[in-house]
């Protein structure tokens, strides 16, 4: 009786380890790493520098982490809800995130718009005043959400995924707004605004990264790339149109 009441005991440790283990990410951290294109070979579209300041940080301030509410018999998951996903301390599947959105977001911005060649350069910088054009950038949303998944078996939860039932499922979100502003003039030559989202399902044998914000940034630039190569001819009417004007 008496080993049957450690094996139980033991049991239970062990399954409230892996919930811990889970619940606070495993202390894995997470940094921003952010690749642009290869750089291409063509002539500039549009023969003009443009500068690209920090971005505008306009997301809610709010942060939540419910993850412990999982230990609750019957409550099927606990979550996480992050608006400042790098504010908090544990991800459902990372630890703590170094990462400064509005630099990092920018300085990338900058790097696929170089090597893009739309422009003559484009470059990172706190003075806007370094170059003819702007692009202006605005944080709309780095949401986060994550679940962790027990079934409603509090501590017991585990067992599933032992199994083969999924851990977390993790959602990021990324909007941002972009404007391409002529200084001389203060004129907006191109604006639009992008939303990019993911949501993927981990388990504990396939743990998948639940920062994947650089990715959702590259599909993001891949289409500011576009749209401004596609307005080209407008945006260098309207530059060509405030240069006369300035004589």
């Amino acid at each position: 009786m008496f080993i049957k009441h450690c094996n139980k005991q033991r049991v239970c440790y062990c399954l409230v380890c892996i919930c811990v283990l889970l619940t606070t990410g495993c202390a894995s951290r997470k940094t921003w790493v952010y690749r642009s294109e290869p750089e291409s070979i063509s002539p500039a579209v549009i023969d003009k520098s443009v500068a690209v300041p920090p971005f505008s940080d306009q997301r809610l301030n709010e942060n939540s982490n419910m993850a412990a509410m999982y230990l609750i018999p019957l409550m099927p998951f606990g979550w996480q809800t992050y608006n400042t996903p790098e504010g908090g301390q544990i991800h459902m599947n990372s630890g703590i995130w170094f990462w400064k959105p509005n630099e990092d977001i920018a300085k990338a911005a900058a790097e696929e718009l170089n090597a893009s060649h739309i422009f003559k350069e484009a470059f990172f910088t706190f003075r806007e005043s370094d170059a003819p054009l702007i692009l202006k950038g605005t944080i709309k949303s780095t949401k986060y959400n994550g679940k962790v998944l027990t079934y409603g078996l509090s501590v017991y939860g585990p067992c599933l995924w032992l199994v083969g039932l999924p851990g977390t499922v993790i959602n990021n979100e990324l909007m941002l707004s972009f404007k391409l502003v002529d200084k001389t003039k203060n004129t907006v030559l191109w604006e639009k605004e992008y939303q990019e989202k993911t949501d993927h399902w981990s388990w504990i044998y396939y743990m998948q990264s639940d920062f994947e914000y650089p990715a959702l940034l590259k599909k993001i630039m891949t289409n500011v790339i576009n749209d401004i190569r596609s307005n080209s001819n407008s945006i260098k009417t309207a530059i060509k149109s405030s240069d006369t004007n300035d004589k």
